[in-house]
């Protein structure tokens, strides 16, 4: 039994005496005395049900683990939410880097930059725990040799080794702690629910990206039409062992929660509807900026943010851009899947930044006019909302899962996937019409401004109190 399964199961008794009590009272005394909340007015005796909900406030918030190797932005949210709401137990992770360390001062930037990436101001520090080890070796193997020997396929530290290894820690602390849920996220959740199941406690799951059948579909299809391209798909090559590793997962979860209704979709016939949860994530603060140019004359300045790799659209865009010549121009930011000569040769012909800190990216979308995701498939992709607070209209397709927020011709404009030709219709478009990129513009930041981080954050608490309660 879960900590507030306990302390709902003494509220129940305390609130069914005072509910005796309250009839020996009537009886003895031929009146009433004043009614507690949760006493019907009608003098039946509570159900079990009823007080449930009656009680569920007074007995206190409920405590959850939650746990992720990294920790990106909305897993720093949902962090945060658990906190602000005082539901968090602990937060587990592989690195929690502290600021002001005496190690600031001596390493070099580089890894200084690379460290801060893995604070977690969101938490209170006595409620972080780390499981280190295979994460610093993972990270340290730069060279390709250590790469493939050490950190390839299955290996011990591989993300796949590394994410197992954390989960088995996680499973270890869970036997130890009373705790209403955990929280946890694809691939690294499998031990933890198996122990959170043994000990009564509601097994929380995200799902941030298209289920993984699903999207093997889908790529294995879009590898037989675009051989060319091919070798720039991920994840046709993961285990059946992981692929069960998932769906395991899947199962043992009480509730799986996915940011967009095209996650949910593609869930569809794997995990039951009424298991499914959508919390929409949200947009960074609104970033001011500076009027679009309406100089129809000059270049339209498109920008692409991510993995270099065929399920982001690559060569479509690539295709796109070529048809267009002199009307845009074009930046690219992320690193290159694996060598390909007609990527190498984007890279060549425009700007092309492997890496840049959140901020420098920010920086970008202040500068451009339109970015640019065609992707094959997403779970919600962030950049896009981050795109949409700068005041940067968008083209994406409805496998972005950014529709919650994307409205054709209005923030931006929605394309079908692996269509190159409507890519370079939509970037037409705007560079003919500076009008519709300005207002565009405008309709994206009061979208962000309304679906924020702070509605996440709340939307998130409500609905993991739900989950659990019910």
């Amino acid at each position: 039994m879960s900590a507030q399964q306990r302390r709902l199961l003494n509220e129940i008794k305390r609130t069914k005496s005072h509910h005796s009590q309250y009839a020996v009272e009537r009886n003895d005394h031929g009146d009433s005395p004043a009614r507690s909340q949760a006493q019907p007015q009608d003098g039946r005796e509570l159900s079990i049900e009823e007080i449930l909900v009656t009680t569920a406030n007074s007995a206190g918030s409920p405590t959850v683990l939650i746990s992720h190797p990294t920790g990106n932005q909305n897993v720093r949210n949902a962090l945060r939410s658990l906190a602000e709401h005082k539901m968090l137990a602990e937060f587990w992770t592989t690195l929690a880097w502290r600021p002001e360390s005496k190690w600031n001062r001596i390493l070099p930037s580089p890894v200084r930059n690379q460290l801060a990436k893995r604070a977690f101001p969101e938490a209170p520090r006595d409620r972080v725990r780390c499981v280190p080890s295979r994460e610093v070796v993972r990270l340290s193997a730069r060279s390709h040799f250590l790469q493939k020997l050490l950190c390839s396929g299955e290996r011990p530290f591989s993300i796949i080794g590394m994410y197992r290894h954390f989960d088995n820690k996680v499973a270890q602390r869970v036997k130890t702690m009373d705790l209403d849920a955990v929280y946890a996220y694809e691939g690294g959740a499998l031990e933890t629910f198996r122990e959170a199941k043994r000990r009564g406690i509601r097994a929380l799951y995200e799902q941030p990206s298209s289920y993984w059948h699903w999207a093997r579909k889908l790529l294995s299809e879009e590898a037989e039409r675009n051989p060319e391209f091919a070798g720039l798909l991920p994840n046709l090559t993961d285990s059946a062992g992981h692929l069960q590793w998932k769906d395991e997962e899947l199962a043992l979860a009480d509730y799986v929660f996915v940011p967009s209704e095209h996650v949910r979709r593609t869930l569809a016939g794997a995990v039951p509807d009424e298991k499914i949860r959508v919390v929409h994530y949200g947009a960074p603060a609104i970033r001011q900026r500076q009027q679009i140019s309406r100089d129809g004359t000059r270049p339209l300045k498109v920008l692409f943010v991510g993995l270099l790799a065929q399920h982001k659209g690559i060569s479509y865009l690539l295709e796109a851009i070529d048809r267009l010549g002199s009307e845009v121009e074009l930046t690219l930011v992320g690193r290159r899947f694996r060598a390909h000569s007609r990527v190498d040769a984007g890279c060549r012909r425009w700007r092309w930044l492997e890496s840049l800190p959140h901020s420098g990216v920010l920086d970008l979308m202040q500068e451009a006019d339109v970015l640019a995701l065609p992707s094959l498939t997403e779970g919600c992709a962030l950049v896009v909302l981050e795109a949409l607070a700068c005041g940067l209209p968008v083209i994406v397709t409805p496998n972005t899962g950014a529709l919650e927020f994307v409205h054709d011709g209005v923030e931006g404009f929605v394309v079908p996937i692996c269509q190159s030709d409507a890519i370079a219709d939509r970037l037409h478009t705007l560079h003919r019409n500076r009008e519709l990129l300005a207002a565009m513009s405008r309709n994206g930041q009061a979208t962000a401004a309304e679906k924020s981080w702070e509605a996440y954050r709340a939307n998130l608490a409500d609905t993991v109190r739900a989950a659990i309660w019910r």
